[in-house]
């Protein structure tokens, strides 16, 4: 009605600003005439209707909330209804700002209005007063009528207008509180209102018969229930021994309800029979009657893609789906998948809907609109090691309609530059296996040599559990190091070819592996692989754990890394370095262990312990404090095994892909020839 009611002015609008762009000719000539026409309307109604009385705000503060009235009078006309409803929808304005006693009232000169206001005292709430309360306590009252303590009430009265509408929603949130306690019963008034003497000041009484209180009492089950009693009462989501509270039967129904679909039984219907007016000696029994009707299984992929131009093969989300088929209908199941869809970047939009048959089959209906499937990006970054760093990324997420992405990149750094060819596949041979190959290529300058090398490495992993994963890998590199700053005798071999082939594990409890906040991760590696022709292994574990305390976390970890070979027989580039932003913070990176000329030559053994503490300090940013150790063993160095150590500080920014770290750490049994401490700056957790 309103919307038909403003289209005159939006026309005479319209025309007036079309009328100037023909007599001026341009542009320049209609904005002004806009402007014109917008000033005149706004004079037009503060003539049309005026206000007179207000002291504590300001005609236009007045008129703000009121903007629809006041066009409907503007384009319709006053009558004395809508002249009624202005000044009601102006007092209550005034009311919820805490004056109680305002009056207005108005008057009708023939096409004007005149609203006048008598504002009377501002009141505020000066306290409290709660009677009959045995079970809550005062503090807990004042937290739910007002959300402040009488202590904060009583030093910041202005932030505490007293209206009849905020103390009325205070009595239904303590109404709330009670009936969750059992206490259905609970009868609050809070009519009893002592204002001072010049009316600023009220004190508010809250008259509180708190009635007797219900609990659950005994819990039945009939039907065909099919599971044991412990099982269903877990079912049921809620406290068997606690309060009988509204809707508290309604959840239990609606939980057990849902237990027995994630069994499979889809069309389960469950009832429950719990009135209070049955409740004997306090206690209200529940009757659930069950009715689970047939058992239900996953059946048949059906798939609409409503893209314009669809390149992903037609039995693509079929293929991700098959994996169900014959499976008892479980939604968990079905959830998984789902989003597994989704985390490819393959739709823009994805939707799942379910069809039972008469065979007790459910058939699995997806809709789906593809998203772009190539991209380029580009990166810029920096670290204490690497320097500033610029890259570019170019995509296919679907490559050739087959689901799966591939993706070159290249990145340069102050230390190089390197490219990579990756192509994944999550479902090697449409099975649960996944596939990692990449092809890449590096040259840079490291601490003391330099490298160019060309390698290939494919890895095939698989999810056996939730958080379970093994893997296999191969790996094939040729590599060249020149020395640059250490002797060339401690570097290795520094023309070579290295194939390797290996084992790896990940067990992953983290609630967010980008930014975890609890959990655990343990992975570990081992390989055998060949330099040269001669055979060595290599064993690397890791475990890190955190735990959440309140806002702040503590974490732990530990690493460790092994190579069977003699240090003079491993490339440098193969060895272990220790040191820098994800190991002992005191040590810049790589600078922990044996030197040559000031430069790290690495070791064969290494170990590296962390220990850091976060708490926030405001928004993203927050503090941290940690103790490293670490070692790192080099056969021709005596004493290197020793344990080295770091205490410092640091900050992190959080950020969807990982925090912003800036740690400095402290030496504190420095060496000869060592630094104080180091300052590190990466990306990423430490560990």
């Amino acid at each position: 009605m309103k919307l038909r009611t403003r289209l005159p002015a939006l026309l005479l609008a319209c025309g007036a600003v079309v009328a100037s762009a023909q007599e001026g000719g341009g542009l320049q000539h209609m904005l002004p005439g806009a402007g014109l026409l917008a000033e005149t309307v706004q004079n037009a109604a503060t003539n049309k209707i005026e206000i007179t009385g207000e002291q504590a705000f300001t005609e236009q503060e007045i008129r703000a909330p009121q903007t629809e009235e006041i066009r409907d009078i503007m384009e319709k006309g006053v009558t004395p209804a809508k002249a009624d409803d202005l000044a009601f929808y102006i007092g209550s304005f005034y009311r919820k700002a805490g004056y109680s006693k305002v009056a207005v009232d108005y008057e009708i000169h023939g096409d004007k209005l005149l609203i006048k206001i008598n504002e009377g005292p501002h009141s505020a709430l000066h306290k409290l007063i709660f009677t009959g309360n045995h079970v809550v306590d005062e503090a807990t009252l004042y937290d739910y009528m007002i959300g402040a303590t009488p202590d904060q009430l009583a030093r910041q009265p202005a932030k505490f207008p007293f209206t009849s509408a905020e103390i009325s929603a205070g009595v239904d949130r303590v109404r709330g509180l009670y009936l969750s306690k059992g206490y259905l019963n609970v009868a609050i008034d809070s009519s009893k209102v002592q204002l001072s003497p010049d009316g600023k000041e009220a004190d508010v009484t809250v008259s509180i018969n708190e009635g007797a209180a219900l609990a659950v009492g005994e819990v039945t089950f009939t039907g065909e229930t099919l599971y044991p009693r412990d099982q269903l009462i877990t079912a049921l989501g809620e406290s068997t021994t606690g309060p009988f509270a509204p809707g508290l039967a309604a959840v239990m129904q609606r939980n057990l309800q849902s237990f027995y679909k994630a069994h499979g039984y889809y069309h389960a219907e469950v009832t429950v029979s719990a009135d209070s007016a049955t409740a004997h000696g306090g206690r209200v029994p529940m009757a659930f009657h069950v009715l689970p009707k047939g058992l239900f299984r996953f059946g048949s992929v059906t798939v609409k893609n409503e893209t314009d131009r669809p390149r992903l093969h037609a039995d693509f989300l079929p293929k991700r789906f098959t994996s169900l088929n014959g499976q008892v209908y479980d939604p968990a199941k079905l959830d998984e998948t789902f989003r597994e869809m989704l985390r490819t970047g393959l739709f823009d939009n994805l939707r799942v809907s379910l069809d039972p048959t008469p065979a007790n089959d459910l058939t699995i209906n997806l809709t789906a609109n593809e998203a772009k499937s190539k991209e380029v990006g580009f990166t810029i970054g920096a670290g204490s090691y690497e320097g500033i760093s610029i890259g570019v990324r170019l995509a296919d997420r679907d490559l050739f309609g087959s689901g799966r992405p591939i993706t070159f990149s290249a990145d340069y750094s102050q230390r190089g530059i390197k490219g990579e060819l990756l192509y994944t596949d999550p479902w090697l041979l449409d099975s649960r296996f996944a596939l990692r190959s990449r092809i890449y290529s590096e040259a840079r300058d490291e601490k003391g040599y330099s490298k160019n090398g060309l390698g290939v490495r494919t890895d095939v992993t698989r999810k056996f559990m939730p958080h379970l994963e093994l893997g296999v890998f191969a790996e094939a590199a040729n590599k060249t190091v020149t020395a640059n700053g250490i002797d060339e005798t401690l570097l290795g071999p520094l023309e070579y070819t290295t194939v390797s082939v290996g084992l790896t594990q990940n067990s992953d409890f983290r609630n967010d592996p980008i930014n975890p906040a609890r959990g655990f991760v343990f992975n570990s590696s081992f390989s055998v692989f060949a330099v040269d022709g001669e055979t060595y292994s290599q064993s690397i574990a890791r475990f890190s754990y955190y735990l959440p305390l309140g806002k702040t976390m503590l974490a732990f970890g530990a690493r460790g890394g092994f190579i069977s070979a003699d240090i003079d027989r491993i490339p440098i580039d193969s060895r272990f370095f220790n040191g820098g932003s994800n190991t002992v913070r005191s040590f810049s990176e790589r600078d922990l262990g044996p030197k040559d000329h000031g430069n790290p030559i690495g070791g064969n053994i290494f170990t590296v312990f962390n220990i850091e503490y976060t708490f926030p300090l405001f928004g993203a940013l927050n503090g941290a404090t940690f103790i490293d150790a670490g070692s790192l063993k080099n056969d021709d160095v005596p004493g290197s095994s020793d344990l080295r150590y770091g205490v410092g500080v640091g900050l992190r920014y959080k950020l969807p892909i990982g925090p912003v770290r800036l740690d400095y750490g402290v030496n504190p049994n420095r060496r000869d020839g060592e630094p104080f401490g180091a300052v590190n700056f990466s990306f990423g957790f430490a560990f």
